[in-house]
C-alpha cells in the first residue's frame, strides 16, 4: 500500500495486517545532483517493487528527503520512527546513502542498499538488478518478522 487516500482507507480497514512501514531516505544536493538523483531513484525503484511484492503487509511512505546525514537529521528519523509505532510493529529505512551507517542509533530500523548506476542498463537487466536488492530486503525483513 502507498501513501495515498485510497490505499489508506484500506489500511485502516485492514491495519491488523499491515505491520510495516517503509520509508526511502533520499539525499538532495544541487552539488552533486545527478550522483544524488541516480541514489534517490534507485532507492525510490526498490522501494516502489517492494511494496508491489508485499502489498497487504507493507505501507510505503514517500520519500524522507534531507541535505546531510547529521545528528538533528538522525533525531529527525528516530522521531518519525516513533510516530509511526504507534501504528506500524516495524518501521524500516532504505535508503543508498551509505553515511547513514554511522548513526548507530537508526541502524537496526536500516537497510543500505547497494546502488547501481541504472540510467545505462537494459530494461531486463535493470529488472534484475530491482529484483536483486528486493531479495536483500525482504531477507531483512523476515528476520524482523521473524525473531529467532
Amino acid at each position: 500500500m502507498k501513501f495515498q487516500a485510497e490505499d489508506a482507507e484500506r489500511f485502516l480497514q485492514s491495519k491488523d495486517y499491515i505491520d510495516t512501514a517503509i520509508i526511502p531516505l533520499i539525499r538532495i544536493s544541487a552539488n552533486q545532483i545527478k550522483q544524488t538523483a541516480s541514489l534517490g531513484e534507485f532507492t525510490i525503484l526498490v522501494a516502489e517493487d517492494l511494496e508491489r511484492q508485499l502489498k497487504g503487509r507493507v505501507f510505503l511512505f514517500p520519500p524522507h528527503t534531507y541535505l546531510e546525514v547529521n545528528d538533528r537529521k538522525q533525531d529527525d528519523i528516530l522521531a518519525v520512527k516513533q510516530s509511526l509505532q504507534e501504528h506500524f510493529q516495524h518501521v524500516v529505512f532504505i535508503t543508498s546513502d551509505h553515511q547513514w551507517k554511522e548513526q548507530l542509533e537508526v541502524n537496526e530500523s536500516l537497510f543500505l542498499l547497494h546502488p547501481v548506476p541504472l540510467e545505462h542498463l537494459k530494461v531486463e537487466l535493470k529488472q534484475k538488478v530491482i529484483q536483486d536488492s528486493v531479495e536483500q530486503i525482504l531477507n531483512f525483513l523476515l528476520q524482523k518478522w521473524n525473531p529467532s
